[in-house]
């Protein structure tokens, strides 16, 4: 009888656990007219409010300021953003060269956005670049949120915002 009363406490247990989830929890799926929100049927410029390094932490990344100087325009026609970068550098105080890069890849099977954002910067022969692949985890018409990890350990984090 005591073998029974354990087994009706585990799946009471993990009955319990399964209706208790979060509503993140739930798979996000974006679809092609999400996608507006993004490039605003022609184009839409966004800036970095943040780079986080700990999103669910609230630690911001050390390239928090070269990043949030940026602007990123996101046209209809295109799965790549024209990236107009600010006058903060990254890695050196006055680089010979910058460089930056969004693309944007959208599955409509899985119904998932991701960005690959690259920034590099040369001096004179020495150069440095940081390559970043994130998943859309928040999408409305003025913030966009990128994310490395899945709900509640997200991560390396890039929150946009929309620019009036």
């Amino acid at each position: 009888m005591k073998h029974v009363y354990i087994f009706l406490l585990i799946i009471s247990s993990l009955f319990l656990y399964n209706c208790s989830k979060d509503d993140k929890d739930i798979d996000v799926r974006y679809t092609i007219d999400d996608l507006q929100k993004i490039h605003g049927n022609s184009s839409k410029t966004w800036k970095v409010e943040a780079f986080y390094k700990t999103y669910e932490n609230d630690v911001l990344s050390e390239l928090n300021e070269c990043y949030t100087d940026d602007e990123y325009t996101f046209f209809y026609d295109k799965n790549e953003a024209q990236v107009t970068l600010g006058n903060i550098s990254c890695y050196y105080d006055n680089p010979t060269e910058q460089e930056g890069r969004l693309t944007y890849s959208f599955y409509e099977d899985s119904g998932k956005i991701f960005i690959n954002i690259s920034k590099g910067e040369s001096l004179n022969e020495n150069f440095r670049t940081e390559l970043t692949i994130l998943g859309l985890e928040e999408l409305s018409e003025t913030r966009m949120v990128f994310t490395a990890g899945d709900y509640p350990y997200y991560g390396k984090a890039l929150v946009f915002t929309s620019v009036p």
